[in-house]
């Protein structure tokens, strides 16, 4: 252990010497800092729509109750039209009385924008089919969807490795080309243990940097509670492993004995490997092997499944008017708009569900795949810690699906039996259920599948470092 210490105290006094490692060590903790507070920006966004939706379906209901109390007084002269009648249950469900369904932001949401900048953090639900509600309004302008968001899983995944390979690509190479590898070998009673004590030093200090400036950002940007959560630990956990992949790797290539320049080359190539080509070819691959039309062309077949069931309720009301001698449809004419609303909604679940499941193939593909790159699941694993995982809104989709049903079944009801909505209705309406938090041991799996890897090249770049020649 002594040996150890010496290799490491010795090794970390050098690098407190190089005005470079500075640099590269304080440009990392300003890029983390940078993510953390624009993830904090981006988070407080959207808890503004949330409370903005949850205030307005306040207010927008509490007028509703008004209105159905002065009409229920007879403080009203008119008769409002149908689709402004508080008590026509058949109009209030498909809009003037939505529901906010919200994804409430988790307290470490500043890390991962993930699913955020797809899904939106509230929708309506109403009476309606789907494609009314869940695809009415974009997320953001595509100009700025496409270029991406810098968050600090951005930062993690791939600047943090970086910092790390120009740390520990050549120790052992750089010591044999300066001369001073005989010397240190010569010197050490147990000089495996002073190497890997030097090569310690120096993927320690970009590793304690990143560590130390995400807790200082998620002190100050997310507050002392989130810094003290369970989730905090699992966000430390990644950035370790994460780091121990990348340092073990370097050591790795430097344990072979090759030059620096061999070094250098073959881990940017790495990196290249596994962090930007192999993600691609897994998404590519998934996407081939199990092909699904685009949100866009879900949503246009959706719509034009709508429209289809729109041309058969009008003309299914042409029809009873001429069948009854061109009476106004009363109470048949409801139910025959029901029944058409009905269809467009049978029509439109199954396109959304044939494209759901044709995506969850590929994604179960591409999660068994993502085990080939530890960028990959480093990524996805921050996501799940921030709650904007794939998961979470999964689990948030289907919510939407059983309450909608729920939904549904409480104005279509009460719409079919020709009832009105009084007070105590109102006071009944179904509300969403927002407790919806990621699996704590989501992480599990992502930590072993790049745990693993790091324990072999750790073993490998142990056997290159006794090997050690100058």
């Amino acid at each position: 252990m002594s040996a150890f210490l010496a290799g490491f105290r010795a090794e970390a006094l050098m690098l407190l010497r190089e005005r470079v490692v500075w640099l590269a060590l304080l440009a990392l903790a300003a890029a983390t800092l940078f993510a953390l507070h624009t993830g904090a920006a981006r988070v407080a966004a959207q808890s503004e729509i949330v409370a903005a939706a949850r205030a307005e379906e306040a207010t927008r209901i509490d007028g509703l109750k008004k209105s159905l109390a002065r009409l229920e007084k007879g403080e009203t002269q008119e008769e409002p039209p149908p689709y402004r009648d508080p008590r026509n249950a058949a109009f209030m469900g498909g809009g003037p009385a939505a529901r906010v369904a919200a994804l409430t932001p988790q307290p470490l949401a500043l890390i991962a924008t993930g699913q955020s900048d797809l899904y939106p953090p509230v929708v309506k639900v109403t009476t309606g089919s789907k494609d009314g509600f869940l695809f009415a309004d974009e997320i953001d302008n595509p100009a700025h969807l496409l270029a991406g968001a810098t968050d600090l899983a951005f930062i993690v995944a791939y600047v943090y490795p970086l910092v790390i390979l120009a740390l520990g690509f050549n120790l052992l190479a750089g010591e044999r080309e300066q001369g001073t590898l005989a010397m240190t070998l010569a010197s050490a009673r147990r000089p495996g243990a002073v190497l890997g004590a030097k090569f310690c030093a120096r993927v320690a200090a970009p590793i304690g940097v990143t560590l130390v400036a995400v807790a200082l950002g998620v002190a100050v940007f997310a507050g002392a509670g989130a810094l003290l959560s369970a989730d905090a630990l699992r966000l430390a956990a990644i950035i370790l492993v994460y780091g121990l992949f990348w340092a073990a790797l370097a050591a790795a290539v430097d344990g072979l004995g090759k030059g620096s320049a061999f070094n250098a080359l073959t881990l940017v190539c790495a990196w290249v490997a596994l962090a930007l080509l192999a993600p691609a070819a897994i998404n590519s691959l998934a996407a081939f092997a199990h092909p699904a039309p685009s949100r866009i062309d879900m949503t246009l077949a959706a719509r034009a499944a709508a429209t289809d069931a729109d041309k058969a309720r009008d003309a299914a009301l042409a029809r009873y008017v001429d069948e009854h001698s061109g009476q106004k449809p009363a109470r048949e004419g409801t139910l025959r708009r029901l029944a058409t609303q009905e269809a467009a909604f049978t029509r439109v679940e199954a396109v959304v569900a044939q494209h759901d499941a044709q995506l969850a193939r590929q994604r179960a593909l591409a999660d068994r795949l993502s085990f080939l790159s530890p960028t990959l699941l480093a990524y996805g694993a921050l996501a799940d810690v921030a709650g904007t995982g794939e998961a979470r809104y999964r689990g948030f989709l289907e919510q939407i699906s059983g309450f909608h049903a729920e939904w549904r079944s409480f104005f279509l009801t009460r719409a079919q039996a020709g009832a009105s909505m009084t007070a105590a209705d109102y006071n009944a309406l179904p509300r969403f259920d927002e407790s919806l938090d990621a699996p704590a041991d989501a992480i599990a799996a992502p930590l072993a599948g790049m745990a693993l890897p790091a324990l072999v090249l750790a073993i490998i770049a142990a056997s290159g470092f006794r090997r050690a020649r100058p």
